[in-house]
């Protein structure tokens, strides 16, 4: 088996158990439970693709597209702070959730326009 570096991921209990509700559950109940709060969703990865590459220019943030196979050819991205940001942490797989409290850490907002914020670049950006 191919050694795979170790990683934990914190996943928001969307279920409304609390903890000790969760440690009583037999091991079918657990899955079911996950299932409901979408615990596969949620330790999904989510990694840029190489293909893009992002540069400081001038004090600037530009994505340049450097492979052939890139979707975008001919142009180059210039995302704002936020943006850069989630693209730099998506240099490495992450989930949603790792992306969403480096950005509570890092920005002053709420979490849910925060988390709606990831949300969208993940499904545009990835």
């Amino acid at each position: 088996m191919k050694y795979v570096e170790p990683a934990l991921h914190f996943v928001p209990n969307s279920g409304g158990l609390s903890g000790e509700e969760i440690a009583r559950l037999s091991d079918g109940e657990l899955a079911a439970y996950l299932r409901q709060c979408r615990f596969g969703e949620a330790k999904q990865c989510y990694q840029i693709d190489p293909g893009y590459v992002l540069r400081q220019i001038s004090g600037e943030a530009a994505i340049v597209p450097v492979d052939a196979t890139c979707t975008i050819q001919n142009a180059v991205m210039t995302p704002n702070g936020p943006a850069a940001f989630l693209w730099t942490l998506f240099q490495t797989p992450a989930t949603e959730e790792d992306a969403v409290q480096q950005g509570l850490q890092r920005y002053e907002g709420p979490e849910d326009v925060i988390r709606n914020d990831v949300r969208r670049f993940i499904r545009e950006s990835l």
